[in-house]
């Protein structure tokens, strides 16, 4: 199965996550790649993660507007490089994309001359049928709907940021 989660709402990672926890206590084996986010960063979730027994990799550079694009897309190749490896290993029965969807529509570099949505379909077509595949990131285009399974459309209806609140430990992170 390939699920998706998207959308401008909240909770895409967090449902991700979600069902790694629900993997997990079926001693499944799950793996999750971060595209974007950077072990730089600390989030209260990734050493639980860990501790569990997810295999996880943050292969994210931290904020990207203080890296040149050069280097943003030197991270994006090596996730992409990594992400082929895992899916196709046979080795999880459940691999988390987190933001993989993010980085097909960037509008600060362009990932296209070595990954698009059909080089993504093209591999998770070789994954071996009993692997779930979970993808998340804001925008999914109509193309990668239409192939996945489920998809969930995080919608923002109301959100603490525009009242000035800043990301709280525990809710964000």
């Amino acid at each position: 199965m390939v699920l998706i989660f998207t959308g401008n709402g909240k909770g895409k990672t967090t449902a991700a996550i979600g069902l790694c926890i629900r993997a997990l206590g079926w001693q499944k084996k799950v793996c999750m790649i971060q595209f974007l986010k950077s072990p730089d960063f600390k989030s209260g979730e990734i050493d639980l993660l860990k501790k569990m027994g997810v295999e996880l990799y943050q292969t994210g550079i931290g904020f990207s507007w203080k890296k040149t694009p050069q280097q943003q897309i030197e991270s994006i190749k090596y996730a992409w490089e990594l992400c082929r490896k895992v899916l196709l290993c046979e080795k999880y029965d459940i691999i988390i994309l987190d933001e993989i969807i993010n980085i097909f529509c960037m509008r600060t570099i362009s990932v296209a001359n070595f990954l698009n949505e059909k080089d993504l379909i093209a591999v998770l077509q070789k994954v071996k049928n009993t692997t779930d595949v979970v993808l998340t990131g804001r925008n999914a285009s109509q193309i990668l709907i239409d192939y996945a399974d489920l998809v969930t459309d995080m919608k923002e209806i109301k959100h603490y940021y525009k009242k000035g609140i800043k990301a709280k430990k525990g809710l964000e992170y």
